[in-house]
C-alpha cells in the first residue's frame, strides 16, 4: 500500500480511508502555469513546494555581483550573452517545473495552511517591494540602463543605444574623457549624457571649435563637426568660448556631435553634486529608421 509523501501525494487507499476527515483540492496546471508567469515562485508556493520557491526567489538577487564585476571587466559580451541563456532557461524551468508538479496533484492534493488567495496575494506584493527596494538601491548605488534617445553625442552613441551606467562612489568622481550621465541643470526630472572635457580649476577655451584646457589644444578623436560656418563669441558660444574657469568640484562638458549639442558651453559646468555616473557599456542597440538591431555595438565598450 502507497503511503502518503511529504508533499502530500495521497494513494487511492489514503483518500477512501481518510477522504471523509481530509480536505481534497487537486492543483491546476494552468493556474501554476499562470502563477509562474506573474511571478516565478508563485507556481510552486502553489503546489505546496515552498522549499524549492526560496531559491527561485533567491537566484535572481545573486547576478548583482555578477554585474559589478562584468561592467569593469572586459567580458561585458559574454555576460550578455550568458544573462539572456540563463534567464531564459530559469524562466523556462520555473514555469515547466510548476506545470509539470500541478499535474502530479491533479487528482489529489492536501492543501496546506498557506493556500489561500490572500496568501499568493501577499507574497506576490511582499517580493514585488522587496524586489523594488533592491532594483532601487542598484540603480542608485551600482548601475543602471539608460536609453539614449539623441543625436548629441553621435558618433560615439547613436539614437536607439541603451547604455550601462557605473553608479558605484568611484564613477561619480568622473576624469576627463570620461562620459557621464547627470542631472540636467536647467530641468532636474532630465537626465543629460555629454562627455568631461575639463575639471574644476581647469581655463577652457573654444577657438574656431578647436577646444583648449590651460592653454593646451586637446585631441579629440571622438568629436565631430558637421557644419562649416564659424558663429562669433558675440552671437553664440557654440564655436568660438571663453576663456572661463571651471568652477571647484565641477565639470565641464560637452557633446561629441559639437555644432548640434546643448552642453556647457550654453549653460555653464555640471556641479558635482548632479552627476549620476559614468557611462561604461552598451548592452543593446535598435535602429528605429531601419527596423533593425545593431549587433556590432551590443556589448560595447564606451571610450
Amino acid at each position: 500500500m502507497a503511503t502518503a509523501s511529504p508533499d502530500a501525494r495521497l494513494s487511492d487507499d489514503d483518500v477512501n480511508r481518510k477522504g471523509s476527515t481530509m480536505e481534497n483540492k487537486p492543483r491546476k496546471p494552468w493556474v501554476a502555469g499562470l502563477l509562474s508567469l506573474i511571478q516565478p515562485g508563485l507556481g510552486q508556493v502553489y503546489n505546496g513546494e515552498v522549499r524549492k520557491a526560496l531559491p527561485i526567489y533567491i537566484i535572481p538577487a545573486l547576478l548583482i555581483p555578477a554585474m559589478i564585476l562584468c561592467l569593469h571587466s572586459g567580458f561585458i559580451r559574454i555576460f550578455l550573452a550568458t544573462y539572456a541563456i540563463l534567464g531564459f532557461a530559469y524562466y523556462t524551468f520555473v514555469f515547466v517545473d510548476a506545470v509539470r508538479t500541478a499535474r502530479q496533484f491533479k487528482t489529489q492534493y492536501a492543501p496546506k495552511k498557506y493556500n489561500k488567495l490572500i496568501t499568493y496575494i501577499g507574497i506576490y506584493f511582499l517580493i514585488a517591494i522587496f524586489s523594488m527596494s533592491i532594483s532601487t538601491a542598484v540603480k542608485t548605488n551600482v548601475i543602471q540602463a539608460y536609453k539614449f534617445p539623441s543625436g548629441s553625442m553621435e558618433p560615439t552613441l547613436l539614437i536607439g543605444d541603451h547604455i550601462l551606467v557605473d553608479r558605484t562612489q568611484s564613477a561619480k568622481n568622473p576624469k576627463r574623457g570620461d562620459l557621464i550621465v547627470f542631472e540636467y541643470p536647467e530641468d532636474s526630472s532630465k537626465d543629460f549624457i555629454k562627455r568631461v572635457v575639463a575639471v574644476g580649476g581647469d581655463t577652457v577655451e573654444i577657438k574656431d571649435k578647436e577646444l583648449f584646457v590651460n592653454g593646451k589644444t586637446v585631441k579629440e578623436p571622438y568629436a565631430v563637426h558637421k557644419e562649416t560656418d564659424l558663429i562669433p563669441a558675440t552671437i553664440n558660444p557654440r564655436d568660438n568660448y571663453g576663456p572661463q574657469v571651471v568652477p571647484k568640484d565641477s565639470y565641464f562638458v560637452l557633446g561629441d556631435n559639437r555644432d548640434r549639442s546643448y552642453d556647457s558651453r550654453f549653460w555653464g559646468a555640471v556641479t558635482k553634486n548632479k552627476v549620476k555616473g559614468t557611462v561604461k557599456n552598451l548592452y543593446w542597440s535598435w535602429d528605429k529608421k531601419n527596423l533593425l538591431v545593431r549587433w556590432d555595438r551590443i556589448g560595447m565598450r564606451i571610450l
